[in-house]
């Protein structure tokens, strides 16, 4: 393997004789600047409208690593952090949103809204009172809006609309409907966005608390985003029918209706809407209701509140809800019921459907996520929960004190807060032990972080394969992994790159610390040791196989030119010196027996391109654009080029030979720290690889008609990657180097 030890020179001696300006004829065509794609979104408490908390664009992913961990900011954070086009947003109960740099976690910005209250209240237990339930982002509008509690005489809820980009305030709406006694009425719950409205839920402040006789209520405020129109108002029928549940409201985009879980009522007797489920209108209106049977005298009595977690909505027609008396039900959303109105369990005889490991004291509490075919929800001391749904005839596998398959149950006695969803991982984070992660399927640990603590009832946000999680005063991110990488072993100084002329064959090429460089084959069963091939190179090597047993391979000289050596199944020739000045390291593409079209980097931070017909190489030839890293090159047919490299804006361009001419250069998107690779599997197909700005690897797939989504592979690493479909299979080999200077490879089945 290449370590840091002396080896004898090849015939490099001209590389540190001879200096070349390199190609600067002509003009350097910028290229025009656009947007980076964002990574991903979470613009609402667990993730939509419905609450499913489930983000199905991931591919699995096979664990996380943990990223970068925010400044500290100026108080405690109970709301789940929202996610928009690269930013992630975080409140604090001291009334500051913060913004960070979803790559780097850097603050952009953040805005103190006002003193929070923090005290005069007649009970609670969190102090300061400032923005606690988890904001919303209108993405149409470009702001986030947050509910907090100013300080003052008396102290006010006022509903804040914040500039996405610069935090700027653009609307500040006060929330006072008459008979709202500020003293024992709390914002807990996350807000939606829906109709032209924020939907902002009140409970109480803490336990059962009265300002004396007068009783706290559970409130649903619709105020407008327009600024201008009157707020709508519910207030529920019966005091202490608290609506606290960090779930908060759920909406169903299909008929705009508005949901929310309430507590039990105090007296229980005669009241109506405990413990319930209630729809009302897009204008808080024609409200109607589900209760359990039983309401009265095992939810109510007992405080045992339904409205202990809010409703998660699985389809229009389905919907399931729980809480802390250990009960599940599925209920339809157009026909709530009323009293002992579910779909399942049955109404006659009615028994309880356990969903908590047979709990009936504060069983679960805050939220729940819903990924076909599980419900999946927290066991306050009974782990995490996977309930299996039946959809079409409505019905769960219950989880009683046995939680049988197809249902499971996870992580012991362990209380997390609400999960979440993603890379076919179940997410969870407990206080003092940090961010946990299940397969979706079967309930195994595929993750556990190191422990640290978060506040009561907190969730998890996920963007782009990152999982955020408020721990206390700062956010932490974590990547997710999605390939099994194996180590190739050496010590390697540059980047690698691959060539293959079989389907059982493959040639991979890196830089070593010696600057030398280094070869490992594949021979179909095994790789074998390192071996050395000499020179002194100060780039990324490229190489090419245009037959069996041919490599061609490429690399910058320590006077900037290029240099050449190739295999031709016995031995490898010389180092051919080719002249030009590059910037950093080349690709090279081949699209017939005998052809090499070799592309650089100029000093000039434009393309080049100089080819190899069978007979002689070809001048040095300008293709123009305003480059930031080394070209990825491939070909998927004969006479056809398609050459990809990080523009100046820090997105993917890519340009395209066709036999004809050169296209224009196109932009794709996506925001980057390295260069690209690209692999080709078959005629009219192309995968792309590079490192975000999150230092993981990420995939955009051409198929023929189409380009992908910018996909995220995972996992941090420290060079341009490489990718080589293996001759004749639809298997691209995947080569990356790592923190500890080895390579490590992966593979993918190629588009």
């Amino acid at each position: 393997m290449p370590r840091s030890r002396t080896l004898s020179l090849a015939v490099l001696g001209l590389f540190a004789l001879w200096l070349w300006p390199g190609p600067t004829a002509g003009a350097a065509a910028r290229l025009h600047t656009q947007p980076a794609a964002s990574s991903g979104a979470w613009t609402a408490y667990h993730h939509d409208d419905a609450h499913t908390g489930s983000d199905g664009s991931l591919p699995n992913a096979t664990g996380a690593i943990a990223g970068w961990v925010s400044p500290v900011m100026d108080q405690e954070v109970y709301a789940e952090p929202l996610v928009y086009n690269g930013i992630v947003y975080a409140a604090t109960l001291n009334n500051t949103v913060y913004a960070f740099n979803q790559s780097s976690g850097h603050t952009i910005w953040s805005n103190h809204l006002g003193a929070p209250q923090a005290g005069g209240w007649v009970c609670g237990n969190v102090s300061p009172m400032g923005i606690m339930g988890t904001p919303v982002i209108d993405t149409s509008a470009n702001r986030i809006y947050a509910l907090a509690e100013i300080a003052g005489n008396p102290p006010t809820y006022r509903l804040f609309g914040l500039d996405l980009a610069t935090g700027s305030i653009l609307l500040n709406t006060v929330i006072a409907p008459p008979g709202f006694d500020w003293k024992i009425q709390q914002e807990r719950g996350a807000l939606a966005l829906a109709n032209g409205y924020v939907y902002v839920p009140f409970g109480g402040r803490a336990g059962d608390c009265f300002d004396g006789s007068t009783p706290y209520y559970g409130w649903v405020v619709g105020v407008p985003t327009d600024g201008v129109s009157a707020s709508n108002v519910y207030q529920t029928p019966s005091g202490a029918e608290s609506v606290w549940a960090a779930g908060g409201v759920v909406v169903d985009d299909a008929s705009h209706n508005v949901f929310f879980a309430t507590g039990n009522a105090i007296p229980c007797a005669g009241s109506t809407y405990s413990d319930a489920v209630v729809r009302v209108s897009p204008t808080l209106a024609s409200p109607t209701f589900f209760e359990p049977s039983d309401w009265q005298s095992n939810w109510c009595g007992p405080d045992s509140d339904l409205g202990s977690a809010s409703p998660v909505l699985i389809s229009p027609s389905l919907m399931f809800t729980a809480g802390k008396r250990g009960g599940g039900f599925l209920l339809d959303p157009a026909n709530l019921g009323g009293v002992d109105g579910q779909l399942y369990p049955a109404r006659s005889p009615y028994q309880q459907a356990e969903v908590c490991l047979g709990n009936h004291s504060d069983a679960t509490f805050g939220s729940f996520a819903y990924a076909a075919p599980f419900v999946y929800l927290e066991c306050d001391g009974g782990g995490l929960v996977a309930l299996s749904v039946n959809a079409s005839a409505p019905s769960f596998s219950q989880c009683d004190s046995a939680c049988a398959a197809p249902d499971w149950n996870a992580s012991g006695s362990t209380t997390f807060g609400p999960p979440i969803v993603a890379g076919g991982l179940v997410w969870a984070a407990s206080d003092g032990g940090g961010l946990s992660a299940f397969n979706d399927a079967t309930g195994s640990q595929v993750f556990q972080s190191g422990g640290f603590g978060i506040n009561r009832f907190v969730t998890p946000s996920e963007a782009g394969g990152q999982v955020f999680v408020p721990s206390h005063d700062v956010i932490r991110s974590f990547n997710m992994t999605f390939l099994p990488w194996v180590s190739l072993g050496g010590i390697l100084s540059s980047g690698p790159d691959a060539s293959s002329w079989g389907a059982s064959r493959a040639d991979l090429f890196a830089v070593g610390t010696d600057r030398g460089l280094w070869q490992d084959t594949w021979n179909g069963s095994a790789w074998g040791a390192w071996a050395p091939l000499g020179g002194i190179l100060t780039s990324d090597p490229g190489a090419v196989s245009w037959g069996v047993n041919r490599i061609d391979v490429f690399g910058r000289g320590q006077d900037g030119a290029l240099y050449h050596r190739y295999y031709n199944g016995s031995s490898w020739s010389a180092w051919e010196w080719l002249g030009g000045g590059l910037k950093n390291g080349p690709d090279v593409a081949s699209w017939a027996p005998q052809r090499l079209d070799i592309f650089i980097v100029g000093k000039d931070n434009q393309l080049w391109h100089k080819y190899w017909d069978g007979l002689h190489w070809g001048a040095w030839e300008p293709l123009g654009g305003f480059l930031t890293s080394s070209p990825g090159a491939v070909s998927w047919g004969p006479n056809r080029l398609d050459i990809f490299a990080r523009g100046q804006d820090g997105q993917m361009w890519h340009l395209d030979w066709s036999g004809a001419g050169w296209s224009a250069w196109q932009p794709l998107g996506g925001l980057f720290s390295s260069g690209p690779d690209v692999a080709s599997c078959a005629s009219n197909r192309l995968d792309v690889f590079a490192l975000g700005m999150d230092k993981g690897l990420w995939r955009l797939s051409w198929n023929g008609t189409q380009w992908s989504t910018w996909q995220p592979l995972g996992s941090q690493w420290t060079s341009d990657p490489s990718a080589v479909c293996l001759t004749g299979t639809s298997n691209v080999d995947l080569f990356e180097r790592g923190s500890d200077q080895a390579i490590w490879t992966a593979t993918v089945t190629g588009s």
